[in-house]
């Protein structure tokens, strides 16, 4: 972590530790632990809590409950027993609540403790009359009705601990800043493990943030470039670099299976060439140093470096990956032979899958307060990393002029590549070239190898060169996780400009002849 994100760490735990022991304060701990001891055994019940009214909102939040973890449970004040009892403004009973429907039902589901009758009286504020909060006890034993003494007795206990919970409603803005300090911290704590030890990228100036939420770049023909590429790298590439045949290149975007492919690529290389002892390939590595993003290699190492790795590989295939627009390739002349497999995802999972990267990455300075309908603002918009997804991939697909032969370029899903392995071992093989065809024993190790789970362990326990924790960043490897994420909103957004961009389909682009998974 650097020296800033280190004292910015330290400086939020501090706050964090200052609003801890105000709200303790506040709360008084001492008068709370005492109302959960005597509150059951009062009533002959199995559990009792005080609920606090949260003022931004009309949310209630469990501050103390016998058997749960305090603020566990959140409730509406629609809905729930506690708000029917601050909207009445009297105590309330209720008996048979294992079948009657409501919000105790739901917390049951989260808590596993079944509600089968309970008491509730509000909790008025000192000074404004206005309930603020409840005291509650559930489940009298035996089930028997709740009695007239017993609900006078629960109103006059939430007369006698108003003071105090009126001096909780109004410290609430303390959990708010303190909710705010511990999003800060899990980010900064994100940062330290988001990148492995020793990997860290130096970033160039000068870089400038997109916009309010961050995103620090440089602008190169237009488009964004994280601030870890030097602009002059590029520019030294374009003016120099000419592909030979054993160069094949993983074109991608970010987050559309960057890294699965490239753990296909460099599987299938194992398993279908006989390469001497000692080579590049041999312990299956990902990393920069067997598979490198050639403008990030150039940036950091320079060019003595770079072309080391150039001659270490050549004479078999010679793994790169990029995330340039096809226009952007930063080479000054490509070879007839050289391959480029391009890989796409459903936009709508592109989304997903960014937004969560691009918040983890320490280096882009994204707002963790982000919240994933704005991030589909700027998706949609296209004015983000490497430029807009849905013409990245078109790009590449249609290209504006004929550097690359049709028969030199493979486009494949990202769903195919999660969901029909052995498909694609079989193709992205004949594509590379390889002379040998695969056995089953073979095909069977490379498609073990690309397992999502597979891929994470071997990641986290023998990362070799890669340079990213997958802890941190392999998030769910799965096709249609953006389901669980994306607001309808967000996703008739996308669907709109795939539709218009794509010619009607909503997970591919037209291929226009090129060579995909049968």
């Amino acid at each position: 972590m650097s020296s800033e994100a280190l004292q910015r760490l330290r400086q939020a735990t501090h706050r964090r530790e200052e609003l801890r022991r105000e709200w303790d304060q506040a709360r008084n701990r001492d008068l709370l632990g005492l109302l959960l001891l005597t509150l059951p055994p009062l009533f002959g019940a199995e559990r009792g809590g005080l609920f606090v009214l949260d003022p931004t909102n009309q949310r209630l939040w469990l501050e103390a409950g016998t058997g749960v973890a305090e603020r566990r449970i959140v409730v509406d004040v629609d809905g729930s027993l506690v708000g029917e009892a601050l909207r009445e403004g009297s105590t309330i009973a209720r008996d048979g609540l294992e079948s009657a429907p409501g919000q105790h039902r739901s917390v049951a589901a989260v808590t596993g403790f079944s509600v089968r009758n309970a008491l509730t009286a509000p909790v008025f504020d000192v000074t404004t009359g206005q309930a603020i909060g409840a005291v509650q006890v559930l489940n009298k034993a035996g089930d028997a009705p709740w009695s007239e003494a017993e609900k006078l007795r629960l109103r006059d206990i939430a007369h006698v601990i108003g003071p105090t919970v009126s001096l909780m409603h109004a410290g609430q803005h303390l959990l708010t800043a303190a909710r705010t300090l511990d999003d800060e911290i899990r980010s900064l704590d994100r940062q330290e493990s988001a990148i492995r030890g020793g990997r860290m990228l130096r970033t160039f100036d000068p870089v400038e943030p997109l916009d309010e939420h961050g995103f620090l770049h440089h602008r190169v023909n237009g488009k964004l470039y994280p601030p870890f590429i030097d602009r002059t790298a590029i520019d030294a590439l374009r003016e120099t670099w000419d592909t030979d045949a054993d160069d094949v290149f993983i074109a991608t975007h970010q987050k559309v299976g960057t890294h699965l492919a490239k753990k296909f690529a460099v599987e299938l290389v194992r398993q279908a060439l006989d390469l001497p002892a000692g080579n590049a390939y041999e312990t299956g590595d990902i990393g920069h140093d067997t598979v490198p993003w050639p403008e990030v290699m150039y940036s950091q190492h320079g060019r003595a470096y770079w072309e080391r790795h150039v001659e270490r590989i050549k004479g078999y295939p010679r793994i790169w990956y990029i995330h340039c627009a096809y226009e952007d390739l930063p080479v000054r002349r490509i070879h007839p032979d050289t391959r480029f497999l391009v890989v796409f995802r459903d936009p709508r999972a592109v989304a997903v899958s960014q937004y969560f990267f691009w918040k983890k990455h320490p280096l882009l300075k994204v707002d963790p307060q982000l919240d994933l309908d704005s991030f589909v603002e700027r998706f949609v918009d296209g004015d983000l990393y490497f430029g807009d997804y849905h013409r990245h991939v078109t790009g590449w697909l249609q290209r504006s002029d004929q550097r690359i032969a049709p028969d030199r370029l493979m486009a494949l899903r990202y769903e195919d590549l999660v969901e029909r392995k052995e498909d694609c071992a079989v193709e992205i093989n004949s594509f590379l070239g390889q002379s040998r065809t695969l056995s089953p024993e073979q095909l069977r190790a490379v498609v073990d190898s690309t397992d999502f789970d597979a891929m994470k362990t071997e990641l986290t326990e023998n990362p070799q060169s890669f340079h990213l924790d997958p802890k941190v960043y392999f998030r769910a490897g799965k096709t249609r996780d953006w389901e669980q994420h994306l607001s309808p909103l967000a996703v008739e957004a996308i669907d709109q400009k795939t539709r218009a961009l794509w010619g009607g389909s909503l997970d591919t682009p037209p291929l226009d002849g090129a060579r995909t998974l049968a």
